[in-house]
């Protein structure tokens, strides 16, 4: 691995920063490197929100309590929740089962679970936020829904300024094994008072997946499917918004998308019938929540509003629903396609 130089750019010419460790700045780990990454997740990874730190509050189905302090909890763009382990320098050899060990039970998290741990430490850091509001602000990181899928596929971050070869060549058995475990490196730098500090990931190495075959389980390739979905789908209502394609008080019509999902498309059918106001919702413009449901005249998102129907017609709220395929303009087109126009398409309001 290439040894990283610092340089310290001075008037006259470069000079070298010594590398030092926290531990000789009289730096923490949790008093220091992970303020940091909450104040800015960035350091870790781009597009992470932090849901917790120091959590401890674990149980056995009996009641019991598990001495156990996961460092930071944080989930991603895409809906995963990310184990963020963090070492003040070099990690120890078994760092990674810790972590494991987190994801493992983070993994039964339930969206209440989540909005409730995050609502604690909002008002930790001084924040003013309620359970709904906390699990508003999760949803809306996500583009407005979780899957649930996706929550039991936890994502593992460690943060050390070493790591150990046990745990690299562990990192790589893992993520071959379809488990996605990330290894960040830090380094700190030092020149007459001024400190540099640098963060690198050091495993997955950049473009390695187009190099190598990675065995992984059906069941991941599909949730990493689902997440390519959802993302496109919230990023549907965007595109629509900027091509015009759907205006302000249109009235979109429901159909039923023949899809592999947790209902019968039959029965949907016949329940919207029994109310024409069940399939019908107003374009509002509103780049979370879109469409005004006739039915209840709540706004919800493509995606959502499918999930709020099959909820109210079986009881159960489905995992993933590619909700902009299910709702159509007076020609028949559905959002997903109308998403895909050119700029400067509005159809005339019938």
């Amino acid at each position: 691995m290439a040894i990283e130089r610092v340089s310290i750019i001075g008037a006259a010419q470069p000079v070298k920063a010594e590398e030092a460790r926290l531990a000789d700045l009289g730096l923490r780990e949790r008093a220091d490197l992970q303020k940091w990454i909450i104040a800015d997740p960035s350091l870790v990874e781009p597009g992470l929100l932090i849901l917790t730190e120091e959590y401890d509050k674990w149980a056995t189905p009996g009641g019991d309590r598990v001495r156990d302090r996961l460092d930071l909890l944080a989930l991603d763009s895409e809906g995963h929740l990310v184990v963020i382990e963090l070492k003040r320098d070099d990690a120890p050899d078994d760092v990674h089962l810790q972590a494991i060990t987190y994801a493992a039970m983070v993994s039964r998290f339930t969206e209440e679970d989540l909005a409730r741990i995050h609502a604690d430490f909002l008002r930790r850091s001084g924040e003013e936020h309620d359970i709904p509001k906390a699990l508003q602000a999760i949803r809306a990181h996500c583009g407005d829904e979780l899957d649930a899928a996706l929550l039991k596929q936890p994502r593992i971050v460690l943060v050390a300024r070493s790591f150990p070869k046990q745990v690299t060549s562990s990192a790589v058995w893992l993520n071959e094994m379809g488990i996605d475990v990330k290894l960040v490196q830090f380094r700190l730098w030092a020149n007459e008072g001024t400190h540099v500090m640098t963060t690198s990931v050091l495993y997955p190495v950049p473009g390695l997946e187009e190099f190598t075959v990675v065995p992984a389980r059906a069941e991941k390739a599909e949730t990493a499917q689902r997440a390519a979905n959802s993302t496109r789908n919230r990023k549907a209502v965007l595109r629509i918004i900027d091509n015009g394609s759907v205006q302000p008080g249109q009235t979109l019509r429901f159909r039923a998308f023949p899809e592999s999902m947790a209902w019968n498309n039959n029965e949907i059918e016949r329940w919207v019938a029994e109310d024409p106001r069940r399939g019908r919702a107003t374009w509002t413009g509103d780049r979370s929540r879109p469409l005004r449901w006739e039915y209840d005249g709540q706004c919800y998102a493509p995606t959502s509003l499918v999930k709020e129907m099959v909820e109210q017609l079986t009881g159960n709220r489905p995992g993933y629903a590619s909700g902009p395929r299910y709702w159509l303009d007076s020609e028949g087109r559905d959002l997903a396609e109308l998403a895909d126009l050119p700029g400067g398409t509005a159809p005339e309001n019938p």
